[in-house]
């Protein structure tokens, strides 16, 4: 088959911008996909990958390569993406500084023994997967919080001083809002839940005084707009996706595909560190506005309501004007179709 490949291009010595090369690549269903990489050095000498610890993103997923191209494929299809786990760190195309991951490791390694340094090095997938890191990249990383859940799961005799070393952090666990960016899934945010029930709330670092409340209208027809779905990480809500793309379609708007739909916007983390929820929330918004929205359909009422409520604010981290129309799901069925 042939895949269509958009390969990360980067020389810390040499280039003052990444950039992306195009590439028709013809593969076999059963190659690992990390047997694509030479394929593509091949074509452009400059294209650079680890040969130890080598991990990349292929469409925002963290992977090892060891995955096969129809494993690929089946999710993806034929146009892929390649990236760095990390564009911040990258030095020469997909390998990276991965100083930080030890540096975060320091934060513990008082209080670890050897064995759970091993546990802690089989997370490098993990840390570099975080999502928080599109928003801080000095943040921590979410395999140092795993690993302090762990230890005091183990009645580790620091839990105060682990807790502490993790939560009172600047870029530590309460900027976190786990989200799983792996290939191979895995989901840890019963441990990033209770690891937060245990630490200290922290005081609250952000609370503007002033900002633009939102202005309510009543939308009663979709005839003629841009309409956007924010679906969320919801089980249910990716579930619904098409079929309410087609329920926007069918009242008379233009559907608006944007990426950000399918992940969280803050709602976790807003009472505990608003700041890097707004500016979450903010870059979302602004996500389905750039793409070409003027209405964004939430899925719940719920969260339809907080961003309402919370707009003001966004403008105010992205130091954007965000003029975007927010109803809900409910909403939107509740509406007529499109004029005969």
């Amino acid at each position: 088959m042939t895949l269509h490949i958009k390969a990360y291009f980067f020389n810390a010595q040499l280039d003052y911008l990444p950039y992306y090369k195009l590439f028709a690549i013809q593969a076999d269903e059963g190659m690992a996909v990390k047997e694509l990489l030479p394929l593509i050095k091949e074509k452009a000498f400059q294209f650079a990958y680890p040969k130890e610890r080598l991990y990349f993103r292929i469409n925002g997923l963290v992977l090892d390569g060891s995955q096969s191209v129809k494993e690929i494929t089946n999710r993806f299809g034929t146009s892929l993406q390649i990236d760095p786990v990390s564009a911040y760190r990258s030095t020469k195309g997909l390998i990276i500084n991965d100083e930080d991951f030890m540096e975060s490791f320091s934060l513990l390694a008082p209080y670890a023994t050897e064995e759970d340094k091993a546990y802690y090095e089989r997370l490098y997938p993990l840390h570099y997967a975080s999502e928080t890191y599109h928003y801080n990249n000095q943040y921590i990383g979410d395999a140092i919080l795993i690993l302090a859940h762990k230890l005091i799961l183990e009645n580790n005799p620091h839990k105060a001083e682990i807790l502490e070393a993790v939560s009172s952090h600047h870029e530590g666990l309460w900027e976190c809002e786990y989200e799983n960016n792996l290939f191979r899934a895995e989901n840890h945010e019963v441990s990033i839940a209770k690891l937060r029930e245990m630490a200290k709330s922290p005081k609250i670092r952000y609370k503007p005084l002033f900002s633009r409340k939102y202005k309510a209208s009543e939308v009663t027809t979709l005839e003629g707009r841009h309409v956007a779905f924010y679906a969320g990480m919801d089980e249910m809500s990716q579930g619904i996706m098409e079929s309410t793309l087609a329920q926007i379609e069918s009242k008379g708007a233009q559907a608006i595909r944007f990426d950000k739909a399918n992940k969280l916007a803050g709602q976790t983390i807003v009472q505990t560190n608003p700041k890097m929820a707004y500016l979450k929330m903010g870059t979302m918004l602004l996500d389905a506005l750039d793409s070409g929205a003027d209405l964004l359909v939430v899925s719940s009422e719920e969260d339809a309501t907080l961003f309402k409520q919370s707009i003001g604010y966004c403008e105010k981290v992205t130091q954007r004007d965000i003029p975007l129309e927010i109803i809900s799901r409910g909403k939107l069925m509740g509406m007529s179709g499109k004029a005969a």
